[in-house]
């Protein structure tokens, strides 16, 4: 019972994994889907008609047809060979042409489906490696589903002629195909059985195939070109490669051997069928029962059917190997979203953000980032939130921008729960610089333009950004102005940046976005001490009458705040400005003293900092 319980399991997962594939070709074209399914019927039936044609020919030849006019059936024959041979020749080129465009289209389906996943999905969900590993691989994976599709399509294919061609032999005789299909069954078995085996032991290395594919990036990626050399890793890089390929390619031969042992036993059976029903049909001849005409017949319908069997078996086989990849595939829509997008409202403007006792944890942990959190902004000031590393500076930014949803506590925008909000109304009236942010492999001005790819009239605008972002000296390296690519990894005459004015593209790019609420987080981190003082002179003015936050641990920018508040493991330790936290002398007075020595240190050694 639990067996028949399994295999009807199996096969709803099939028939569903099957028809899911069909669907998508369907929706990437309904034109080839449909040109396709037509030439899978209409081939296989070309080659049973040409076999018999063959077999009459032959009978002709030998004289066990009898006509009339011998020279005119003859040639009939010999054109209806020509015709059909034609056919299937011309109607396989034009099928593989087909299956050529058709995969095209389905492959760029496929991936815009899981780019769409990846791009709408919580992000949460990148911290999660059960999700991440299950996006890679559905990336990794879009040819296989194409393939997929393809092995739908030979099914239906390999059926009309397998079904065709039993038909025919069962006339002949009822054992003929009844033997030849039980001979066959071992060996597909047996292949399902060890597909699986695979593709279960392909998801179980996957981390380390991913560690592997990590360790040679290092050695392959201009970023740590000089790490490479300066530190000569070369050869550890390629011991830890070795040592993980090593690891996979065990495992993997090992399934391989099984799989191969097996298959060389269980594939000579229809061999052995085939041979056995030669035999019989040669004495018949000999007993007078049948002629040579019959034996090319089904010999060569024996032929096609372990060929139709075969690619039966294999798309069977593939599909259900596939199968497996398809429920990856449309797991990763099935990962839950928490930040959910049910708001009606438009904000139109940021005039005030308010957090009511909100406290915070990572999903997946207990550790409390924010706690307790309560405080009031408005566009009227400038804020700075101070704190060593870790203190939950970003996580808060995060939460204003809805990346997460707070655990307890309420955030209001305007007096009202931001989650009354639409979600991509929220974010427009934003524009942030996050500490970790880069840059693309684009052209300067698409870096720039990427972050507001609606506005129009970017060409002046953008110079003017780069202008108000003390930027010149980048343009001044580009060789195309502002067409020059980014980086010469597409490009041999792209520009190559320095770690500052990487920093400062990325934050012309948030300048350059409409908002009505700038964020900064960390803005200056990698900044030459002109290029800090100029940008920060220059955002006085264009922070004006806009709410703005920014974070920093530096405290020599934070005079353009006009309120601080400081955090200390996720809490509110202090709140002021800064004339007021100096004279109380608490954690913000020690980092200022922290730092206001170090920079008299400096000084007092000629003004070199280390």
């Amino acid at each position: 019972m639990i067996k028949i319980k399994a295999i009807r399991n199996h096969v709803i997962e099939y028939m569903g994994a099957l028809f899911y594939c069909m669907k998508l070709s369907w929706n990437a074209s309904k034109y080839y889907t449909t040109f396709r399914i037509i030439c899978g019927i209409v081939l296989p039936v070309l080659g049973i008609a040409n076999a018999f044609l063959g077999k009459y020919l032959i009978n002709l030849l030998t004289g066990v047809f009898i006509v009339q006019d011998k020279n005119i059936v003859f040639l009939s024959l010999m054109a209806g060979i020509f015709i059909i041979g034609f056919l299937q020749r011309g109607g396989g080129s034009l099928e593989q042409y087909m299956q050529s465009m058709h995969d095209n289209i389905l492959n760029e389906k496929l991936s815009i489906m899981i780019m769409d996943c990846s791009v709408k999905a919580d992000l949460e969900h990148f911290d999660n490696t059960v999700y991440y590993d299950k996006l890679q691989a559905a990336a990794r994976d879009s040819f296989s589903m194409v393939h997929i599709m393809w092995n739908a399509l030979l099914f239906l294919s390999a059926s009309i002629s397998f079904i065709g061609i039993f038909a025919v032999l069962w006339l002949a005789n009822p054992f003929f195909g009844i033997l030849l299909t039980i001979a066959a069954i071992p060996s597909t078995a047996m292949s399902m059985k060890y597909t699986k085996s695979i593709y279960r032991l392909s998801m179980e290395q996957l981390k380390n195939e991913r560690r592997k594919g990590y360790f040679q990036g290092i050695a392959l990626d201009k970023r740590f070109a000089q790490d490479v050399r300066l530190f000569n890793i070369g050869g550890f890089l390629k011991e830890k490669h070795y040592s993980l390929w090593k690891e996979v390619f065990g495992e993997q031969r090992k399934v391989a051997r099984k799989r191969t042992a097996a298959a060389i036993l269980w594939e000579c059976l229809p061999e052995i069928v085939s041979m056995a029903i030669g035999i019989s049909i040669g004495f018949k001849i000999f007993n007078g029962t049948s002629t040579v005409g019959d034996y090319s017949l089904y010999t060569g319908l024996i032929v096609q059917f372990l060929s139709s069997f075969s690619r039966l078996s294999l798309s069977f086989t593939n599909i259900y190997d596939n199968k497996l990849r398809i429920i990856n595939l449309k797991s990763i829509f099935e990962f839950e979203n928490h930040v959910l997008d049910h708001g009606k409202l438009e904000l139109e403007k940021v005039d005030t953000i308010e957090f009511q006792h909100v406290s915070f944890a990572y999903p997946n942990t207990n550790k409390w980032v924010l706690e307790d959190l309560s405080f009031c902004l408005s566009k009227d000031e400038k804020t700075a939130f101070v704190g060593i590393n870790g203190s939950g500076k970003t996580t808060l930014i995060k939460l204003i921008l809805r990346m997460y949803d707070p655990k307890i506590g309420t955030i209001k925008i305007n007096g009202i729960d931001l989650k009354e909000y639409r979600l991509e109304s929220l974010r427009a009236n934003f524009s942030v610089y996050f500490q970790e942010m880069g840059n693309y492999c684009l052209s300067l001005s698409e870096n720039i333009t990427i972050s507001d790819i609606k506005r129009k009239g970017e060409g002046n605008l953008v110079l003017n950004v780069l202008k108000e972002n003390c930027s010149e000296d980048i343009l001044e390296k580009a060789p195309k102005g502002l067409s020059s690519s980014l980086t010469r990894i597409f490009d041999e005459d792209g520009v190559e940046l320095s770690g500052g004015q990487h920093q400062k593209l990325a934050l012309a790019r948030t300048i350059y976005r409409r908002n009505t609420a700038l964020i900064l987080d960390e803005p200056s981190s990698n900044l030459d001490p002109k290029a800090e003082h100029d940008i920060f002179e220059n955002l006085k003015t264009i922070t004006d009458g806009k709410l703005t936050i920014f974070t920093s641990h530096r405290l020599s920018n934070i005079s353009l705040a006009d309120r601080i508040i400081v955090l200390e493991k996720g809490k509110i330790v202090e709140d002021g400005n800064q004339r007021q936290l100096l004279k109380n002398n608490k954690q913000y007075a020690e980092l200022y003293r922290y730092q206001q020595e170090k920079f008299r240190m400096d000084e007092e050694d000629g003004g070199i900092m280390c």
